[in-house]
């Protein structure tokens, strides 16, 4: 009988495959599919979203670099020695929190845990993962930019651009000659002001939110958060960290929490923290991320079903037990969650 089920599974996997839409890019991205409505929406998030709306300008394909594919993609392979790796929860959370902020804000987003060589066919991208970032990137990102495409870094994100650094301490790390420019693309020489405490809106209504100068974006406990010093000329600050709360003697300094920038034809929104959404219970097998596991699920284990990192058809997202392959034991898996919600 196991010999059988075998000898059948792969025929009911193509079955399913013919009969309903891949939901998995061709380069093993995850279309997101976040549908749960929260009970509420952090001022930052909502900022992110309505920042992210304005940098794509008229389009809403989005590609989306998040910590949790950029661990599946890397964190039991060549990353295993990367980090230390925020927990699963907080990749997820994170993941959820930031996807639907661009659902909301009309946009259509894809997760990867790297940047492609090419990004032809997105309007955005959104680049949360640290480790997913180097020098060699910035040429890639700045055509992009120059031609049209919209861009949004957040927190420490462009320190990586400046160096090579697989962990979070980039100030160890030397500058790299193909960073050289990347002021002229976002605004910022890559170095970052660590710091804490209240971040302000800086202006009424930013990309027509209902948010208003004085408000209050986000509280971070502690001095490790992320921040631009003085961007540079042509930027405009959308909000700032309080500046009563470290000290900067008697420097003349702009501690930028979120800032916009255009580049070429293009658009850049930084912004350096967000609060996530509070964390739903996600279900083992909930691969597009619906909040149920049901066949839609099943489409994409099996589009990426029999494949490793590096193959075409994979999919970080339907590797369920994070053992590095997509086979019978996520299935297993699934069909053991499926049909709940």
């Amino acid at each position: 009988m196991g010999k059988l089920f075998l000898r059948v599974l792969p025929v009911l996997l193509v079955a399913v495959l013919v009969s309903f839409p891949v939901l998995v890019g061709s380069n093993g991205q995850r279309v997101s599919g976040l549908t749960s409505e929260p009970t509420s929406v952090p001022p930052s998030l909502t900022l992110l979203g309505a920042g992210a709306r304005w940098a794509a300008q008229n389009g809403s394909s989005t590609l989306f670099i998040n910590w949790e594919d950029n661990y599946l993609t890397h964190g039991n392979t060549d990353g295993v020695n990367w980090g230390p790796w925020p927990t699963e929860t907080d990749m997820k959370n994170a993941t959820d929190s930031i996807t639907y902020a661009l659902n909301q804000s009309g946009l259509n987003v894809t997760l990867a845990g790297d940047i492609p060589s090419d990004l032809a066919g997105y309007n955005l991208l959104v680049i949360e993962a640290y480790w997913a970032v180097a020098p060699t990137n910035l040429a890639g990102v700045r055509d992009f930019i120059a031609g049209g495409g919209g861009v949004v870094i957040l927190e420490g994100v462009p320190e990586f651009f400046r160096t090579y650094c697989k962990d979070w301490w980039t100030y160890r790390c030397q500058t790299d000659n193909l960073s050289l420019g990347m002021d002229e693309i976002f605004a910022c020489d890559g170095d970052y002001f660590n710091t804490g405490g209240y971040a302000n809106v800086s202006v009424d209504n930013p990309f027509n939110t209902a948010l208003m100068s004085g408000d209050t974006l986000f509280e971070g406990t502690g001095c490790s958060f992320a921040s631009v010093l003085n961007p540079y000329s042509g930027s405009q600050v959308i909000a700032q960290w309080n500046p009563s709360l470290y000290n900067l003697g008697d420097y003349d300094l702009t501690v930028a929490f979120a800032y916009t920038y255009q580049y070429g034809l293009g658009r850049v929104y930084y912004q350096a923290a967000f609060t996530p959404l509070d964390p739903p219970d996600r279900i083992l097998g909930d691969i597009n991320i619906d909040g149920k596991v049901g066949l839609i699920d099943l489409v994409v284990l099996a589009n990426a079903y029999d494949s490793q990192p590096g193959d075409l058809k994979w999919n970080p997202g339907a590797d369920l037990n994070f053992n590095g392959i997509v086979n019978l034991s996520d299935l297993v898996i699934l069909a053991s969650h499926y049909g709940q919600s």
